[in-house]
């Protein structure tokens, strides 16, 4: 009878003790579950961030690309500008040298009808 009892009392603490694993392996798939949906929450999140930061350096890149082709017609158009100038000053410099040796001219005249009338 005593053996009996305890036979009892152990298949009882072994139904316990099958009972209460069974409650934390149900515990411990509900903490990975929850965790793994953090771990898949966490996951998109930070995908998303690095298809926005990609997207936004892609931006700067064109950006940059726009900024660098607007200087580079800045300085072509720059280029011709001076050139052009330069382009007029020698001509205005030939006028200027032409009107001057008119002028000699024309005084030289002046001078030799000045002779002549005296």
């Amino acid at each position: 009878d005593g053996l009996k009892t305890e036979l009892d009392a152990s298949h009882a603490k072994s139904i316990d003790l099958e009972s209460s694993l069974a409650a934390e392996r149900e515990a411990s798939a509900a903490k990975y579950s929850e965790l793994e949906a953090e771990k898949t929450s966490v996951e998109a999140k930070l995908q998303d961030r690095i298809e926005s930061h990609n997207a936004e350096v892609e931006s700067m890149r064109e950006n940059l690309t726009n900024i660098e082709t607007k200087l580079a017609d800045a300085e072509s158009q720059s280029v011709a500008l001076k050139a052009e100038m330069e382009r007029h000053i020698d001509g205005l410099k030939t006028e200027l040298d032409a009107s001057h040796a008119k002028s000699i001219d024309l005084e030289s005249s002046l001078a030799a009808e000045r002779e002549a009338s005296a």
